[in-house]
């Protein structure tokens, strides 16, 4: 479901640069002269008036260059290079978590004369380029720009623009890049805003992309509340799920995680944001929480997180929450990234929502991450195993504390 217009959204920004073909004295006062005389001399507009250089504005006043793009004073057009862009807008659609995007542009010269290229800069280190820097594009001729997002580990859209400059060109040509990286199911919108005096209580959307039906299990371990539907009607391919968040008590977890009858998404989860449920950045995570997706009952499950801080080792790994064991079993770098490998053990013979944390350890510093899960029987299938209590029913998960927002 996507509420964004799909017109055109290419921008121009100005750029100045130092003077390439700066005009000499002499040239500038022979300009002048000619303007001067083209002023004093009476043209004829197509209704038989005389346009003089006193009965119009000046700056209206036709002369020798009209038609033309102004120059400014470093020598520079001072207009949007003659480039079409096909699409207008580089969208990616969605995309499956950490599998990234790519898409492309065509280039098309419009004008008259060649253009060459003269940068090509993305404004996120999350996209590169291709290398088009010294390409010369012919009148009537075009090239493709091709563009590569990265991929995200969580549910999140994206947004980007590709600057295009062109020699001679003050003004920069704007490409706007988007696209979403989102699961099976997704939710609509991706947060619920909890900070200081927004609603605590409210309603999103539950969606399939493939519009296929499927079933809302529970919701934080709790039996959902959908509006417009009951226990016993057909399962859907969208739900309207109505939210409360003064029912948890002590406080609000920092995920509402929705366990769900699909195979390829059993749990899905939808951030609350409040002062108290920011994210901790002690550690350059990839990402802060960690969806386990289905864990066997009385088994295991392996996880991994990505850290842009590849020279941070991790010594160990801690459990937080009595409900599960953490333990490391592994990390690589590459130089750019590290990447850090651990199991996941749920205490107990319990089912349905695993809700808790555990604590990164290196030498200095501490970094704390959300992990969830859906405890089910081996081979269960619908929602077997999803545990769903009443609001105020006494067994309802309690939220864990969350941590305080990071400080610099």
């Amino acid at each position: 479901m996507r509420t964004e217009a799909s017109g055109a959204v290419v921008e121009a920004r100005t750029l100045w640069f130092p003077m390439r073909n700066p005009l000499s004295t002499a040239s500038l006062a022979l300009c002048a002269l000619a303007s001067a005389a083209l002023a004093l001399a009476p043209q004829n507009n197509p209704n038989g008036n005389a346009l003089t250089g006193t009965n119009m504005p000046a700056q209206t006043a036709p002369d020798a260059t009209a038609g033309t793009p102004p120059v400014d004073a470093t020598g520079m057009i001072d207009a949007l290079p003659p480039i079409k862009v096909t699409p207008e807008v580089l969208d990616l659609g969605f995309m499956a978590p950490k599998a990234g995007g790519k898409g492309t542009v065509q280039l098309l010269n419009t004008g008259d004369k060649p253009l060459t290229i003269a940068a090509v800069t993305p404004s996120c280190k999350c996209t590169t380029t291709s290398q088009l820097a010294g390409t010369v594009i012919e009148p009537g001729k075009s090239v493709p720009l091709e563009a590569v997002l990265e991929g995200a580990a969580m549910p999140q859209p994206h947004r980007a623009s590709i600057r295009v400059l062109v020699d001679g060109y003050a003004k920069v040509l704007e490409i706007q890049l988007r696209g979403e990286t989102a699961m099976p199911l997704r939710c609509v919108p991706g947060l619920i805003n909890a900070v200081e005096d927004k609603p605590r209580q409210g309603r999103f959307v539950v969606e399939s992309l493939d519009k296929k039906p499927f079933t809302i299990c529970a919701m934080a371990g709790r039996v959902p509340d959908l509006i417009g539907w009951q226990p016993g009607d057909q399962p859907r391919n969208s739900y309207l799920v109505r939210f409360d968040l003064d029912s948890y008590q002590p406080t609000f977890p920092a995920f509402l995680v929705l366990e769900t009858d699909r195979a390829d998404c059993p749990v899905l989860n939808i951030w609350v944001r409040s002062r108290d449920t920011m994210r901790q950045s002690v550690l350059r995570m990839k990402e802060y929480e960690v969806n386990l997706g289905r864990v066997p009952m009385g088994g295991t499950v392996d996880a991994s997180v990505e850290m842009e801080d590849p020279g941070e080792e991790i010594l160990a790994i801690e459990s937080l929450s009595p409900e599960l064991q953490a333990e490391m079993t592994g990390q690589t770098t590459d130089g750019k990234l590290r990447k850090v490998a651990f199991r996941i053990t749920p205490k107990g013979p319990q089912q349905g929502l695993l809700y808790g944390k555990v604590k990164l350890y290196t030498r200095e510093k501490e970094q704390p991450l959300v992990v969830f899960g859906s405890v089910r029987p081996e081979g269960a299938t619908g929602c077997v195993g999803c545990r769903a209590d009443k609001p105020d029913a006494p067994g309802a998960p309690a939220a864990p504390a969350q941590p305080a927002p990071a400080t610099k």
